[in-house]
């Protein structure tokens, strides 16, 4: 009885294993750094069951279409699409008031100097 209801859940893995890295002081440790991953992991089981498979892959295809959609690199890009995809626009974490740019202490890059750097291309070089 107990073999037919686990064939029929297929539940997935609570912990990584192939993420423990060595060196970590606490058990504890790997799961918190594997608790983004079970997550996506356990929301993707749960709307496969509740919608069916194509749920999971019609996400997974929003996930990447708003992934690509990025500013120049010295403008501040929120990424709003993906954190509402994410669902991380509901959360107010450390990151959202202390990793400001406009406040840092270090200058932003010049935008030129940035895209051509980017792009492979140096200024230093010359032609002769």
């Amino acid at each position: 009885m107990q073999s037919i209801v686990k064939k029929d859940l297929e539940l997935p893995t609570l912990r990584n294993e192939s993420s423990n890295v060595k060196g970590l002081s606490h058990p504890v440790e790997s799961i918190q750094l594997d608790q983004g991953k079970t997550e996506i992991r356990l929301k993707n089981f749960a709307m496969k069951n509740v919608f069916g498979s194509h749920m999971v892959m019609n996400s997974e295809i929003e996930k990447q279409i708003y992934s690509q959609f990025k500013r120049l690199p010295t403008l501040p890009s929120s990424n709003i699409g993906l954190e509402t995809i994410l669902g991380y626009d509901e959360d107010f974490d450390f990151g959202d008031y202390l990793c400001d740019p406009a406040s840092s202490e270090a200058p932003l890059p010049q935008l030129h100097s940035a895209m051509e750097h980017r792009l492979g291309m140096n200024s230093s070089k010359s032609i002769l």
